[in-house]
């Protein structure tokens, strides 16, 4: 949903977990609308390496050997360190994401990294209906390939009574512009102060009640973890990984791929267990 849920700092961070579980991992600015990962990384978006590969697409020259070339490291080897495709810095720029060239980046990164994490935009919207040229450029056609093409959707709503509305809305629009059965709901800054007594199960009640949803993945609210993390410009997992946030994103990187060994998941189980156990009372 629109409204600034959370899904950026989510996403920056789930790729840096990932990829500190020893995966190789390419992280993609797909927003069309106000991407921010360079910015929050520290990175320079003067020339975005997503839309400068949509471009090579588009001119079949994309390689491997181009892709190390338009993408930005984060982190060091060993310390989740993974490739970073920087979004367009000013929106204007939307027409170089045009869906033939969004999947063929997305296809050739399926090659050359073996996660994937796209942070995609908000809007659903296909356009078709109100234009009389069905071969246009789609303003939201790089958040709707990118969500056919995936493996799997994290939707990520915001825990208050406008971001859940938002969120609950959004729902069935989500499930109809996906090709994957697999979508992950994360709740995220859930908290009491706009919730009442016992958020979590609020929450989850709210979810269960009007889109059927059971197995979401709810983050305590950790507003110091996410300044933390945009004053250092690094992962939240990295600037502050004993916070909930980063914690609860360990949790998300659990749900999506094979637990691990590290002490962070251990400690991810163990608070969420805790939590668990503190919103039943």
């Amino acid at each position: 949903p629109t409204g600034a849920p959370g899904r950026t700092t989510i996403a920056i961070g789930l790729a840096a977990e990932l990829s500190a579980r020893g995966h190789s991992v390419c992280l993609i600015d797909a927003d069309t609308y106000g991407g921010t990962v360079a910015p929050a990384l520290g990175l320079l978006d003067e020339a975005p390496g997503f839309a400068a590969a949509c471009r090579l697409a588009g001119s079949d020259s994309l390689d491997f050997t181009e892709l190390d070339r338009v993408s930005q490291t984060v982190g060091r080897p060993g310390h989740g360190e993974f490739a970073v495709l920087t979004g367009i810095g000013r929106p204007h720029r939307w027409p170089e994401l045009s869906t033939p060239r969004v999947e063929a980046v997305l296809s050739m990164c399926r090659q050359w990294r073996t996660i994937i994490v796209v942070d995609a935009g908000f809007n659903l919207e296909t356009d078709e209906e109100v234009s009389s040229d069905i071969a246009a450029p789609r303003r939201n056609a790089a958040t709707i390939a990118a969500l056919r093409a995936a493996d799997r959707v994290i939707a990520v709503g915001a825990a208050d009574p406008l971001g859940l509305a938002r969120f609950l809305r959004i729902h069935a629009d989500l499930l109809e512009s996906v090709e994957t059965s697999e979508v992950q709901v994360v709740i995220n800054r859930v908290r009491a102060s706009v919730l009442g007594i016992d958020p979590h199960g609020q929450v989850r009640q709210t979810l269960d009640r009007f889109v059927r949803v059971r197995d979401a993945v709810l983050i305590d609210d950790d507003a110091d973890a996410a300044d933390a993390a945009l004053l250092a410009a690094r992962p939240v997992t990295q600037a502050a990984p004993r916070s909930a946030l980063a914690l609860g994103i360990a949790h998300l990187a659990d749900r999506l791929v094979a637990p691990a060994a590290a002490s962070r998941s251990t400690r991810a189980h163990s608070w969420w267990r805790r939590t668990a156990h503190s919103s039943t009372g």
